[in-house]
């Protein structure tokens, strides 16, 4: 599969971003990074190893021919899981291992671009076994069919209330449907999507053309999965079949295998690696990386569903020259390094913090508008979103400290109280036409007699250790504090921060059952004001 020794292939893995964990007599076990699903099975490591090892170069290409086989969406599923994507891989000759890695590809992938079958589910069948065209439609709850590992028929409502697979994954569906099923042209069913697949199309060694079904409620994710398996199953020499889709008077192929592709930022390569690459030792670089430049552009297959920003090529230039080959550079100065002060300044904040008996946080910088603005009340006219987000959860840049701490006590409601939490962490603001970011401290104090004076004695403590002097406090209103019970911080007049008791509805929107009270405190500016 690559053609070189077992020497020159174990060391060349860590410099393909792969961690070898053991080495044993006939096989070596290594870890991948998610953002690299088509590194889940052997032929994709392989693939990318002829590139750096020099036996292939520049861009993989997947031919395509129309398998003739047709999927109709059902209307009904346009609020379930909408969204389908097929292909054909036939001609394999798959032994009991290559069965396993690809069963453990799909599970990969399941966990991460399918959010654990929330957004892809992915269906493998044998080909022979179905009679075409196929249909994507809605049945009910008493709707029945054998499925993979019975021997008998159930109703769907019976899978999801006593199978293993409709306890775990069942939860993404509505609870009283419609339900998705695959079925071909005879009834025969072929998956109750991201539940289960039918027994009657079950993949084994003997398998020599498989179907595959990707469902899903995200159409980018979707195609991305398929577009790792199928690229996956033509390195283990399949012909890839394409399947109309039709949804109503509207329809696409799948899959799609053109390649992707990102600009070619040259001043950002050279600054990124610090060498001084020509053009042609770019795409030297990137070719054996299995990637292509074409212009300003450089092409990615398909299956590379980690580029997505100037930077990653950057990166892959690096992967491409051998980062065993970049060495270090030394600073013209003999002076020794030292810490920066404000960093210094930081770290002091969290020691205060933790020598007054408080446990330190470390939370997300992207948060959901549910967290950060819906369960305090608080208007998001200001709110930075991020641009196409991977996840709802991460969709928005925090503008405070004390939202994403509070989603972090609430999924700790089960632990004993008192808990008394601190982070000091960075937040961002709209600033011009920019968004500017500066670090705060956030206070939390949870028990049953959590109040503003045990937050406001928190709160001079560290600015008392921090200044030297005692910063002023006077009644103010707050969008996280309770009214009446929060005041506004400031030295000198120059204002901080704020000190309170969490709002009562918040408190109930987090699934708190006791008082919370905190102080969140602009250690940027603060700082700014001791200098």
């Amino acid at each position: 599969m690559v053609g070189a020794d077992r020497k020159t292939i174990l060391g060349r893995l860590p410099y393909a971003g792969l961690d070898i964990e053991s080495v044993e007599t006939d096989s070596v076990r290594v870890e991948y990074s998610p953002n690299r699903p088509d590194f889940g099975t052997d032929f994709g490591i392989a693939r990318a190893l002829r590139g750096l090892l020099g036996k292939e170069a520049g861009l993989p290409r997947y031919e395509t021919t129309p398998s003739g086989i047709a999927v109709s969406v059902d209307a009904n599923l346009s609020q379930v899981r909408p969204y389908i994507a097929c292909a054909t891989a036939t001609g394999l000759r798959l032994d009991d291992e290559d069965v396993r890695q690809v069963i453990s590809l799909q599970e990969d992938l399941h966990n991460g671009l399918g959010r654990k079958r929330r957004t892809v589910a992915i269906g493998l069948h044998d080909l022979d076994a179905i009679s075409p065209p196929l249909a994507y439609r809605a049945v009910t709850s008493e709707f029945r069919f054998v499925p993979l590992g019975a021997r008998s028929a159930s109703t769907v409502g019976q899978v999801l209330s006593k199978t293993p697979e409709g306890k775990s994954y069942g939860n993404s569906l509505p609870l009283r449907g419609p339900f998705p099923v695959i079925t071909d042209s005879k009834g025969m069913v072929l998956s109750f999507p991201p539940v289960i697949n039918g027994a009657a199309t079950k993949v084994t060694a003997r398998t020599r053309n498989i179907f595959i079904d990707v469902t899903g409620t995200d159409k980018q994710a979707g195609d991305d999965a398929l577009a790792v398996l199928t690229t996956t199953m033509a390195e283990a020499g399949a012909a890839i079949g394409t399947v109309s889709i039709g949804r109503g008077k509207s329809g696409r192929i799948t899959p799609d295998l053109s390649p992707r592709d990102l600009p070619l930022d040259m001043d950002l390569v050279r600054s990124s690696l610090g060498l001084d690459l020509t053009k042609k030792q770019m795409a030297q670089a990137l070719g054996r990386s299995r990637l292509e430049v074409k212009g300003s552009r450089v092409l990615g297959a398909r299956y590379r569903v980690d580029l997505l920003h100037p930077v990653d090529v950057a990166e892959e230039v690096a992967l491409g020259y051998g980062t065993d080959r970049i060495g270090p550079i030394y600073p013209p100065s003999k002076q020794p390094g030292r810490f920066h002060p404000f960093q210094q300044f930081l770290d002091s904040a969290s020691t205060v913090m933790a020598g007054s008996g408080m446990i330190e946080l470390m939370t997300f910088e992207l948060a959901d508008a549910g967290s950060l603005y819906e369960k305090f009340g608080r208007a998001s006219t200001s709110k930075i979103a991020v641009r196409d987000p991977r996840s709802i959860e991460h969709s928005l840049l925090r503008d405070a400290l004390l939202p994403t701490m509070m989603a972090a006590l609430s999924g700790n409601v089960k632990s004993d109280y008192p808990q008394r939490v601190f982070e000091v962490g960075r937040v961002y603001a709209r600033s011009g036409g920019g968004v500017s970011e500066a670090w705060h401290l956030g206070c939390l104090v949870a028990h049953s007699n959590s109040n503003f004076s045990e937050a406001k004695m928190y709160l001079e403590s560290v600015c008392r250790t921090l200044t030297g002097a005692e910063v002023s406090a006077r009644e103010a209103e707050h969008w996280a504090f309770a009214a009446g019970r929060s005041a506004s911080v400031g030295l000198e007049g120059a204002p901080l921060g704020s000190v309170g008791e969490v709002r009562p509805e918040a408190l109930e929107a987090f699934g708190l059952n006791v008082p919370v009270s905190g102080l969140e405190l602009d250690l940027s500016a603060l700082y700014k004001r001791l200098k």
